[in-house]
């Protein structure tokens, strides 16, 4: 616990020096985690490979075992997204060879949040307008910034790896990069908007209840079957209102499509409204213009008229005559049109749907906090940490029902005196 609480495995030595008053080394730390994390990767695939030797029928029945929810008032979700972190491989203490790039080491730990939500249907959209703080730039620019140095990654050696930018091995679908930050000019005055009363007390989507995380460095397809496993265990598939959500990337949609096609397919809506807001300020030199531009559009955005931003948008991309600008609205244009589809947001909120990624940003976030860093690298034992740090921040106490069945399995001397 110390050692996927800290940051590294001698500031969990501190801790259970300084809290527990227990001395152990920073190397035994290292040993015991990475042998508990092995174990729980045991586990892990032996559930694995047992759900999917189940009939197919069988496979799509909640187990027995499954919680017994009333999904009336309930909603499941399966959220999904990475982190970053750098892992050795082979090449490590080896001479580069001239024409050899220069190496990267980044890669991806692939999450996933699935979480229940407290919510029920309404007659109509509860929230048709659009709320102030989406409309207020000091709230926006930030947050907006925020997305962008989060999905450019922020790693301080040159540009990401060719894998953090596809997001797997085998998607190089580069129009649904994000273009680069927009520049605000320091000159620009913004209009400001002042919210009637506090309008976080307006609440986007339902308010969430019980979470279990799921990660891996491998493949999104194989995350796409951990995640399958793990949503089965938890009765899922007894919901009536089931949704995926995800930041818009094609990965996502595809293991959605091969593991979840029966869920409904949701866009982040911060996402989408980073990609408005970079079309806008794109689109115009001034930026109070591009302001009042950018609230039209999140406006319809948020009502789930996207249409109608593309339908301003488009001509704007094929008559612009700066090369690097339509390249850049082109880029949203192209989001835009592949995450329509998924971004009918005043009917999701009419069906009590979550809207927003926030579970999994959070999620990676401290995920990121233990296995990322510019002077860390990981190399076996990247998988079991990260397996640890999936099963401390689960609501799901898997690692309390790990202990138990450990220590009952156990046939050694310790376990004979516990027994006696």
């Amino acid at each position: 616990m110390a050692s996927t609480d800290g940051r590294s495995y001698e500031e969990a030595s501190r801790l259970l020096t300084d809290l527990a008053e227990v001395e152990v080394s920073t190397k035994q730390c290292q040993r015991v985690t990475q042998r508990i994390g092995r174990e729980r990767l045991v586990q892990r695939d032996e559930r694995l490979k047992e759900f999917e030797q189940l009939p197919l029928p069988q496979q799509r029945t909640s187990p027995s075992t499954a919680p017994a929810n009333d999904w009336s008032g309930r909603v499941a979700a399966i959220l999904m997204d990475g982190g970053r972190a750098q892992l050795r491989d082979d090449r490590w203490g080896t001479p580069r060879k001239a024409d050899e790039k220069k190496r990267r080491w980044w890669r991806e730990p692939k999450v996933a949040c699935l979480a229940t939500f407290l919510s029920h249907p309404h007659d109509c959209d509860p929230l048709p307008e659009i709320p102030a703080c989406l409309l207020d730039p000091l709230w926006v620019i930030p947050r907006v910034n925020e997305i962008k140095r989060t999905r450019s990654g922020e790693f301080g050696d040159g540009d990401p790896p060719d894998e953090a930018r596809a997001r797997d091995a085998h998607s190089t679908h580069t129009s649904d990069a994000p273009p680069e930050e927009p520049s605000v000019p320091t000159d620009a005055v913004l209009p400001t908007h002042q919210p009637p009363g506090d309008s976080r007390s307006e609440h986007w989507s339902p308010p969430p209840l019980v979470k279990s995380v799921v990660a891996t460095f491998g493949p999104y397809e194989q995350l796409g079957r951990l995640t399958r496993v793990e949503a089965w265990q938890r009765g899922f598939d007894a919901a009536s209102r089931k949704v995926f959500l995800g930041d818009g990337h094609r990965s996502n949609w595809s293991t959605r499509d091969q593991q979840f096609s029966t869920y409904t397919a949701i866009t982040d809506l911060l996402h989408a409204l980073s990609y408005v807001y970079t079309a806008a300020v794109e689109s115009s030199p001034d930026m109070n213009a591009a302001w009042r531009r950018y609230c039209g559009w999140a406006t319809a955005v948020w009502k789930g008229r996207v249409r109608d931003v593309l339908a301003e948008l488009e001509p704007l991309a094929a008559t612009t005559t700066d090369a690097a600008v339509a390249e850049k609205l082109q880029r949203c244009v192209t989001y835009l049109q592949n995450n329509a589809p998924r971004m009918r947001y005043d009917c999701y909120r009419q069906q009590g749907l979550p809207i927003t990624t926030t579970q999994i940003e959070s999620t990676i976030k401290q995920i990121n906090r233990r296995m990322k860093g510019t002077e860390k690298f990981w190399e076996e034992g990247a998988e079991p940490q990260l397996q640890l740090c999936a099963d401390r921040l689960s609501d799901t106490d898997a690692l309390g029902t790990f202990w138990r069945r450990r220590a009952s399995a156990q046939t050694g001397f310790r376990n004979r005196c516990a027994n006696t």
